[in-house]
């Protein structure tokens, strides 16, 4: 943030920041949120005020990614949800370089560009739903599971490349992506900032027709240490 967050009602949230950190927030998560026009809470991002946090929440069912936001600790708890297409529509027209004040209540988002041209964007809260209302307690028991043997297995875990190459949105300044299984879940964090889900893809019965492919690369493979 370029200065600290202001409250200027008990359920307002008013702060200030550059079009590049507005990014860094929503697009995080924006590749998570689903295209299924025939169930419409995918298409939304949960945004959630609570806690001192803004957390902002998206998934299609395939993966999930959260991103988090100091706010001020006077403010009241709250949460709505906006449309991904409509927050990726601002996006696109605001620069890195712009600056923002961004304004948040239950009732939507405003996000007037203060450096020229001088621009307001204002996206009302959806009357959809937040498709995960009690999205801690869900994590929560999903990340205290051992892991299933299926992500244990001595032949790895097998990931959906398209899905993965989702979570890249979430690095800041080269900050890695880390994985930890739970349960049939693969958790992936990035920093303190952003926190995700993905589920591998179970390919038992693959295996048993085909077999381990690293096995088919061993033999060929020198047997000795290579020399420096």
């Amino acid at each position: 943030m370029s200065t600290p967050n202001t409250t200027t009602r008990p359920d307002e949230i008013t702060a200030r920041m550059t079009g590049r950190e507005l990014r860094e927030i929503f697009g995080a998560v924006l590749p998570h949120a689903g295209i299924d026009d025939e169930f419409a809470p995918l298409h939304m991002l949960t945004l959630d005020a609570s806690g001192g946090m803004l957390h902002v929440l998206a998934t299609d069912r395939y993966t999930l990614g959260i991103v988090r936001h100091p706010l001020p600790e006077s403010t009241t708890d709250f949460a709505l949800t906006l449309p991904a297409r409509a927050i990726q529509a601002v996006l696109r027209q605001i620069k890195t370089r712009a600056s923002l004040t961004v304004t948040l209540s239950p009732h939507g988002l405003t996000i007037d560009q203060t450096s020229d041209p001088q621009l307001s964007y204002r996206l009302p809260a959806s009357d959809e739903f937040p498709l995960l209302p009690d999205w801690r307690a869900w994590i929560a028991q999903r990340a205290r599971l051992a892991p299933d043997p299926m992500m244990t297995a001595p032949h790895g875990v097998a990931l959906n490349p398209a899905y993965l190459s989702r979570f890249r949105a979430a690095t800041r300044n080269g900050s890695p992506l880390e994985m930890r299984p739970a349960g049939k879940t693969m958790l992936v964090t990035c920093g303190t900032h952003f926190l995700g889900l993905i589920s591998p893809m179970d390919l038992t019965k693959a295996r048993a027709a085909s077999g381990d492919p690293l096995a088919t690369w061993l033999p060929a493979l020198p047997s000795r240490k290579a020399a420096a």
